[in-house]
């Protein structure tokens, strides 16, 4: 890769490219190739998050990573944080937006795109505007995460590709980005797993 910085804000949102919606029998519209069902365990909040603190607090950070990973702090968007939306256009009930960067256990870039809605209805409709395949897109499988996801290889080479997994938590929207190029599957599983959890637990106490 030319660089090894993976951005993934809102600046950024061509990155996060997804599988297409095929109504897979809930709300959103999963297709069912990268979890229609829901993780096990995990409840689908209604409450958004109220503040910036509150998103903040819900990132995952180095001693939440799995084996191996770690943060990344390089470049001017290294580290994780949480912000109020910053829309170009309407934010269509966007109220706040994290990122965060890590590296995996083979050293490949992770990123996070944390979106958080005001409503769960207007995180059901960013998920759906999120989740439509683009042209160099390919819809792979994995394991269901948050209350839908969908997977997808971004790219069409191995070394410059995305691995991406988008998912939903409440009024909460996610996508996590990986080199493709990383044979670290398993643990960007546990990764989006435990941020899904996290972010359940903090909307609870929200």
């Amino acid at each position: 890769m030319k660089s090894r910085r993976i951005w993934v804000g809102a600046a950024a949102a061509a990155l996060l490219l997804t599988v297409s919606a095929c109504g897979g029998g809930d709300s959103d519209g999963a297709d069912g190739k990268g979890g229609g069902s829901a993780q096990a365990g995990l409840s689908d909040p209604a409450a958004p998050f109220k503040d910036v603190p509150s998103l903040d607090g819900a990132l995952l950070r180095a001693k939440d990573l799995p084996k191996g990973w770690a943060e990344d702090r390089q470049g001017d968007n290294g580290g994780i944080k949480a912000q109020a939306a910053a829309c170009e256009g309407p934010c269509d009930g966007l109220t706040h937006e994290g990122v965060g960067n890590y590296t995996d256990a083979s050293g490949a870039l992770v990123g996070t795109s944390v979106k958080s809605y005001g409503s769960k209805a207007a995180a059901e409709a960013g998920y759906r505007a999120e989740t439509k395949l683009a042209s160099d897109a390919t819809a792979e499988k994995g394991p269901a995460v948050g209350n839908v996801s969908a997977y997808v290889k971004s790219g069409e080479d191995d070394e410059s590709a995305l691995r991406v997994v988008h998912f939903r938590v409440g009024p909460v929207v996610v996508a996590v980005s990986q080199e493709y190029r990383s044979k670290d599957t398993a643990g960007l599983s546990e990764f989006a797993t435990n941020q899904a959890a996290r972010i359940e637990r903090a909307l609870k106490g929200a």
